[in-house]
């Protein structure tokens, strides 16, 4: 069985990957079980360890139970991730024809103050930006792939340059899986009331449109773009996956939509 493990290196305790029976780039190794376990119980069991892994439930298990799916686990310091559909996602990001909808947990293991971020993430959190309040949300966007999937910054969002000027912009550039990627961070919440359908219309609507401009006037020549989502609860999420499935194709173009529900991270949605 392949193990990815996190080792403390010599760039001022930053941590870095070391892989041990690994051949590729990437972080997730496959273990098939026969069973499948709970993310979040294996997230808890783990919280202090630094490997990574991920498991697969057998097609019986499936057949049987339809609410379980393949889950890849990743098990770090700062966070977990459990990501539903990660082959899925790697398909998406290598066929430029191609958007979809994926969706994934993020459990925090630790105050967003007590992190040990990647020297990129730090570098997003501290340089200049196009304004806003949701640098936090954008740092760990980051950082998630950066972990999940070894992901590098290549640009922040004020390193991109763009012709015609003055429409919409993306968050980050980075590599993953080889490919160049713009990655667009947003947050589906709502303070008062239920998030609606209209609510992740309007939402998906105005950040999708977003993204298809900006990839259009980029001088990146970027293959695809991400919309990162973060929300607060399921519900949110399944609201925004119905409505997702019921845009224009010109609105959804070949973006590849993530959504991550995180229920215990509420400096993710704080303006800050």
């Amino acid at each position: 069985m392949a193990i990815t493990a996190e080792r403390r290196g010599p760039r001022r305790g930053f941590p870095r990957h070391r892989r041990t029976g690994v051949s590729n780039n990437r972080v997730f190794s496959l273990v098939r079980l026969e069973k499948s376990v709970p993310a979040l119980d294996v997230c808890l069991a783990k919280k202090n360890g630094k490997s990574a892994f991920s498991r697969q439930v057998s097609r019986n298990d499936q057949k049987t139970s339809p609410t379980r799916t393949p889950c890849n686990i990743y098990v770090g310091e700062n966070f977990s991730v459990s990501i539903q559909q990660y082959f899925n996602f790697v398909k998406l990001m290598g066929d430029n024809s191609m958007g979809g909808l994926i969706h994934n947990n993020f459990y925090p293991h630790k105050k967003l103050k007590e992190m040990t971020l990647s020297i990129a993430a730090i570098r997003l959190a501290t340089v200049p930006n196009a304004g806003g309040n949701s640098v936090v949300s954008e740092v760990l966007s980051f950082e998630l792939f950066q972990r999940c999937f070894n992901a590098k910054l290549l640009k922040t969002e004020m390193e991109v340059d763009y012709f015609p000027m003055g429409g919409s912009i993306t968050d980050y550039v980075c590599d993953l899986f080889g490919h160049k990627v713009g990655v667009s961070v947003t947050r589906a919440m709502k303070y008062h009331g239920e998030f609606t359908e209209e609510d992740a219309h309007r939402l998906l609507t105005k950040k999708l449109s977003g993204v298809v401009q900006s990839t259009k006037n980029s001088m990146e020549k970027w293959e695809k773009q991400i919309l990162h989502v973060w929300t607060t609860s399921k519900d949110t999420a399944n609201t925004l996956s119905r409505v997702f499935h019921n845009l224009e194709s010109d609105v959804t173009s070949n973006t590849v939509v993530m959504i991550t529900v995180s229920t215990n991270a509420k400096y993710i949605f704080r303006n800050s």
